[in-house]
């Protein structure tokens, strides 16, 4: 009989967390689920501590990748290929969670909800506890202080198509029935996540849970810290892709400012005209004469 949830644990080098969310994962209160353990050609250790579960009775399928794929999502697609379980839970292996993460989850995941996801508390490379991440809340401030459910067109139209609001994959359980005709985006390196949650969203509803039952680990190596620039260009084109996908020319202006948290990262980067072309970002035309307005006061 095939488990409830199939938890895919995709690892890169992340060796020093990785048995805090091992034990984080097998420690669940609910236990009927299997775990995929998946490494992406790891240099640092981490494949010998993924060894030592080779035999756990969880353990249903243990890839150890000799050559780097460059790209999570398809480490993703491998583990969701994988999985025998109705519901798919990303557990990245910088995090951990609450030993009852699954089980209020799969509480609130209704007949016609495709996904649930919960509140989550951001630490550092030490595990120390930074508060709640807010980075959903410029949209709406005291919306996620409470328990919701929502369809899941009215949660893209209303909010996931200015800013992605489900911040971390590790608070996020959905169906596998609702990505299967998902296209995975192999080529993103920021908004990838971003994506999966509309393309999913498009297909049932959505609830979340205020409880901050995830661990939402920021290091060094996360990808919202300082890049290079031409890594910065690319986190710029994947905002501008999925912005113009999901919303009209006409939405957007009216919309306009809620946008602005793009160019206040923009001009807190000092990205520049000289080191940008606006329009090879695929930057919507709106969007640039907003940014000229707020920041070179035309």
């Amino acid at each position: 009989m095939n488990p409830l949830v199939s938890i895919i644990i995709p690892n890169y080098n992340h060796k020093p967390y990785l048995q805090e969310r091992l034990d984080s994962v097998f420690g669940q209160t609910f236990q009927d689920f299997e775990v995929i353990l998946l490494d992406d050609a790891s240099i640092d250790g981490s494949q010998e501590v993924l060894q030592h579960y080779k035999g756990h009775p969880k353990v249903s399928h243990l890839v150890l990748n000799k050559e780097n794929t460059g790209s999570p999502f398809k480490q993703w697609q491998k583990g969701i290929n994988l999985a025998k379980g109705t519901y798919i839970w990303i557990a990245e292996s910088d995090d951990y969670c609450e030993p009852d993460f699954l089980e209020k989850l799969l509480k609130v995941s209704h007949t016609k909800t495709v996904l649930a996801y919960c509140a989550s508390i951001i630490i550092d490379n030490n595990g120390k506890e930074k508060g709640r991440h807010k980075w959903a809340d410029a949209l709406e401030k005291n919306r996620w202080k409470n328990n919701f459910h929502n369809q899941g067109e009215a949660e893209i139209r209303n909010f996931l198509r200015y800013r992605n609001c489900i911040t971390n994959a590790s608070a996020v359980l959905f169906k596998k029935s609702a990505i299967s005709g998902v296209s995975m985006p192999i080529n993103m390196k920021f908004c990838g996540d971003w994506y999966i949650w509309i393309e999913i969203l498009k297909q049932g509803n959505l609830a979340y849970i205020s409880e901050p039952l995830n661990y939402f680990r920021r290091h060094e190596a996360s990808t919202r810290t300082q890049q290079s620039f031409q890594r910065e260009k690319m986190r710029f084109c994947e905002y501008f892709t999925i912005i113009s996908a999901n919303s009209s020319l006409l939405r957007r202006i009216k919309e306009i400012r809620k946008y602005d948290w793009i160019l206040d990262e923009w001009h807190k980067k000092k990205i520049t005209f000289e080191k940008f072309n606006f329009f090879n970002l695929k930057m919507p035309i709106e969007l640039l004469i907003r940014y000229l307005i707020k920041y070179k006061g035309l």
